[in-house]
């Protein structure tokens, strides 16, 4: 298996079927476009914007995951950049350790930039996620709220 940056016309295919998984297996899939052209449109734009960082993992010729990291000034301080994970995913059936391998790339070129990591787990996410973040002296520093549902019952 060999981590590499992605290249958007190749990967493209796979970038999206992973991004399919991706919005599957999340618990605000609600919040994503219905309309697969509209998930495309926004997967493309994601991906594609400035400062956007793409790693894929490939095994045997087939994409097996990817981690994208957007670089920009954090909104509090633009003197400082933040490497802010917006994905981080690996097929069910990928090889052992695939998704610590992109991590662990992702982590390099972070520190290469001289970035501040801003990196997230998901209620969704395995539990070994917090291991992995913790093990880059990494600390949990926020908690995002929303509704599970499209039409929230107010009371």
């Amino acid at each position: 298996m060999i981590i590499r940056p992605a290249d958007i016309e190749k990967d493209s295919l796979a970038i999206m079927d992973g991004a399919r998984d991706f919005a599957s297996r999340i618990a605000v899939r609600h919040l994503f476009p219905k309309d697969d052209n509209a998930f495309i449109k926004a997967v493309s734009r994601i991906i594609s914007l400035e400062g956007m960082d793409v790693l894929v993992a490939e095994d045997k010729g087939r994409v097996v995951g990817g981690i994208g990291i957007l670089y920009a000034p954090y909104l509090w301080n633009n003197a400082i950049i933040v490497a802010d994970e917006l994905f981080w995913w690996c097929a069910e059936n990928s090889p052992f350790r695939t998704g610590r391998r992109l991590i662990d790339e992702a982590m390099q070129k972070v520190e290469e930039r001289g970035a501040i990591p801003m990196f997230r787990s998901l209620t969704t996410s395995p539990h070994g996620v917090d291991h992995v973040y913790k093990s880059f002296n990494m600390l949990p520093i926020e908690t995002v709220y929303t509704w599970l549902s499209p039409q929230p019952q107010l009371s």
